[in-house]
């Protein structure tokens, strides 16, 4: 259990770095008119998805660790580095739209909404945010794995935990601290909005290396 627990701390610590989840929950607390409850549904959107994907891996092989083999594993981890490798160049090379104010348009949905209109923003967000590679890359070392399933389901815990902190500890730090939480999450608001090509280039970059070797190093 301990080894599966190291090689997937690279999944756990990229589901923790989702700038997009962060600065989607963290508007959601600032500008919505009901913030817990819609921030909660928009992070319940992400968990959602990513327990889907987790069901199925577990269902499909993490009770058998012989129906996924360690090559299907390591090619899964080098398949991720390569995509987020080429997500960073387009983002590297792409011509910048000019300087565009307040936050990407599809977050732009979550401004003055609710829990329902959250949860389905998250939804597509979940979609198409590149962190739902790392959970089928984590899946996919677990279903791999000779733990066995009650291992494999604690692994899998860790993994959908890892992804909830970007939705908890912002709504952590807003139920305890109350109002003075609003100018501290709207400084880190503004922090990410400013930052989030060089935060998608840093995130793309660094996990993309480190899933590509890591992938090469299993295969070979």
């Amino acid at each position: 259990m301990g080894d599966l627990l190291v090689v997937l701390v690279p999944e756990m610590v990229g589901l923790i770095i989702t700038p997009g989840a962060i600065a989607g929950c963290v508007l959601l607390l600032l500008r919505s008119r009901t913030p817990v409850p819609s921030a909660l549904a928009f992070g319940g959107a992400f968990v959602l998805v990513y327990t889907l994907i987790a069901l199925s891996a577990l269902l499909g092989g993490a009770s058998d660790p012989e129906a996924v083999s360690p090559d299907t594993s390591g090619g899964a981890g080098l398949f991720v580095g390569l995509l987020f490798l080429l997500g960073g160049l387009w983002i590297l090379f792409r011509r910048p739209a000019g300087r565009r104010q307040g936050p990407p348009k599809l977050l732009q949905e979550l401004e003055d909404s609710g829990p329902r209109r959250a949860f389905f923003v998250g939804i597509a967000l979940a979609v198409i945010n590149p962190n739902l590679f790392l959970m089928i890359s984590g899946m996919s070392y677990i279903a791999s794995s000779p733990v066995g399933p009650v291992w494999a389901l604690l692994a899998t815990v860790l993994l959908l935990g890892s992804a909830s902190l970007d939705f908890l500890v912002p709504v952590g730090v807003y139920t305890a601290l109350g109002s003075r939480a609003r100018t501290r999450l709207g400084v880190l608001e503004g922090w990410v909005m400013r930052h989030t090509r060089g935060l998608s280039l840093a995130v793309l970059f660094g996990f993309g290396a480190l899933f590509t070797v890591r992938g090469l190093g299993d295969l070979w």
